[in-house]
């Protein structure tokens, strides 16, 4: 026994620090910690491909010198390197901070985005690799022999080295997984306390790792500067990376809320929904399969004209992250730069359960399919469009695209020639969400479009507000002038139904007709309840059925698809 402490004596040379340095190092690394956590949060947090490398790029140099800086403050711990940390040479101690900041470089990114384990894991493993390389670089003027290795010492250093990489990491993407059910929990100061008290034990046992060269007595005067000068210099850093990390979340904000514009999405802007587009985005890959995305359709009924018209609408569930909500879903797909995939992707699914259903004798159905204006525009998209269904035997007539009315708008005469282009080849254009944009009449009346779709926001309150309804009246004055087909999205009650019907338009879709169908469900809707479903809308609008207190044909209605809330 006695052996054995002896031996570990002569193992650790230097002692553990006073408690006065080892507390103030703790509670210094404590704030390394929280400061590295906030960086690491911003790289995750953005979502497009040039921002999440502005900001790797940004953290990882902030982190590798931030880390660099309480290594060497940590030498100032010691009693027996007391004439050590005054005799650091400018070349090992750079050599050692570009050993930091290239290892961050190549860690951070995987370590802040990844939603792989094992990737984790082996980012982990490089971090804490360089980790221990930068600090032997830095006292490698220090150490007597490098042949002399304390097996024990820097077998724990590396595996507490991985462990505070790796775990910090995991617990970092569990942290952000847990906005999709609650609040975000960012990592608690006990944490970070537990986090702080381990790099001070780390740090004792990388000094140990290896023996220490004797060194001539230094200048007190030095010492104190040095140390001085390390701490401004790691301070003023994590301040401006902590400003700078401020300043850039508020122009990735700005930037997510003008593609929501051009998305027509109404969805408030808030933290939480920033979180899933962060989420979303690294799982993209993952996503942008097929069999991932999977459409429901809901019908528009016009009960002028047989046959029905289904839009497409797209349900996206993800294994770790459950179901997402579309417009975030395509967002995201627009800041990574994927909206031109993700749409062709949704259109080929959309064409084959079109093309299934007319296999089964629905010959009289229809679809539109909502297209962003990056597709719409790319160069060659009515050619590929058109072989995309002559592919599958479909008419052009059988297809429309929706399209906001203010993405259509603001892009001007580039749009103007690729819906042109669509015309040439008898496949129709539809403006969506029509009325809640910056509307020009002046500019409706030159695009090449076959029809608008009317808000939900013109239904609400429809049947009391007597100014919505003599608005509704003249759109679809105005729609038939121009030759334009109305639809009104978002019918849910009886009352909505007959005053859209009382303003002249016939065109509806909402829950008081259906719901969203499953593809595969839809031709056994089509054949079994669209027949008694069209009776009982038209019944309703009957002089008869006006004059009653209880309309007929409401009972079949409500009794399947109540009014949403």
């Amino acid at each position: 026994m006695v052996s054995i402490w002896h031996d570990a004596a002569q193992a650790f040379a230097v002692a553990f620090p006073a408690p006065l340095q080892g507390l103030l190092f703790w509670a210094t690394a404590s704030l390394v910690v929280h400061v590295c956590q906030r960086l690491v949060e911003h790289t995750a947090f953005s979502v497009d491909p040039p921002s999440r490398r502005v900001s790797a790029s940004h953290a990882s140099l902030g982190i590798g010198c931030i880390v660099w800086a309480l290594d060497v403050v940590g030498l100032f711990m010691y009693d027996e390197l007391a004439h050590h940390t005054v005799a650091l040479d400018l070349v090992p101690a750079l050599s050692g901070l570009i050993i930091m900041a290239v290892s961050t470089r190549l860690t951070i990114p995987t370590l802040s985005t990844s939603a792989n384990r094992l990737h984790i894991a082996v980012a982990g493993a490089g971090l804490a690799a360089g980790m221990l390389l930068a600090h032997f670089a830095i006292t490698q003027d220090q150490v007597r022999s490098f042949a002399a290795v304390n097996w024990m010492a820097i077998v724990l250093a590396a595996a507490i080295a991985l462990c505070l990489a790796t775990w910090t990491s995991i617990r970092h993407r569990a942290a952000k997984l847990s906005v999709l059910t609650s609040h975000i929990l960012r990592r608690s100061w006990e944490e970070k306390a537990v986090c702080g008290a381990a790099i001070l034990l780390l740090h004792w046992l990388l000094i140990n790792t290896f023996p220490l060269s004797s060194a001539p007595a230094g200048d007190t005067a030095r010492h104190g500067a040095l140390l001085i000068s390390v701490l401004v210099f790691g301070t003023a850093l994590a301040v401006e990376q902590m400003r700078n990390m401020h300043f850039d979340a508020g122009r990735q904000q700005l930037l997510r809320r003008g593609l929501s514009m051009m998305r027509g999405s109404s969805m408030a802007h808030n933290p939480d929904r920033d979180l899933q587009l962060s989420l979303i985005a690294d799982r993209l890959p993952d996503l942008l399969q097929p069999d991932r995305l999977a459409l429901h359709f809901q019908p528009i009924v016009d009960l002028r004209q047989p046959g029905a018209q289904f839009e497409a609408l797209l349900r996206v569930k993800d294994p770790a992250l459950g179901p997402l909500n579309p417009e975030i879903f395509l967002l995201a797909c627009e800041l990574q730069g994927r909206t031109a995939d993700v749409d062709r992707m949704i259109m080929r699914n959309a064409l084959d359960s079109l093309a299934a259903w007319r296999g089964q004798g629905l010959l009289q159905v229809t679809i539109s399919v909502n297209v962003a204006p990056v597709t719409l525009m790319a160069p060659g998209f009515a050619d590929w469009l058109h072989i995309e269904l002559a592919q599958r035997a479909l008419p052009h007539r059988t297809l429309r695209l929706e399209m906001t009315e203010h993405s259509v708008i603001a892009l001007g005469a580039p749009m103007v020639e690729a819906l042109q282009a669509l015309r040439t080849l008898g496949i129709a254009v539809v403006l969506d969400d029509f009325g809640t944009g910056y509307s020009s009449l002046g500019m409706l009346a030159e695009l090449p479009v076959a029809g608008v779709k009317c808000d939900r926001l013109f239904v609400q309150q429809l049947a009391s507000d007597a100014r919505r309804q003599s608005l509704l009246r003249h759109i679809g004055a105005l729609a038939r002038e121009l030759g334009l087909s109305v639809v009104v999205e978002g019918v849910e009650t009886t009352g909505e139904l007959q005053a859209v019907a009382a303003a002249g338009l016939h065109a509806i879709q909402g829950y008081l007709y259906s719901r969203p169908i499953a593809s595969a469900s839809v031709p056994s809707w089509y054949n079994t309840e669209m027949p008694p479903r069209r009776k009982a809308l038209q019944a309703l609008l009957t002089p008869p059925a006006l004059l009653s207190s209880q309309p007929p044909g409401a009972d079949f209605l409500h009794s399947v698809h109540p009014s949403h809330p």
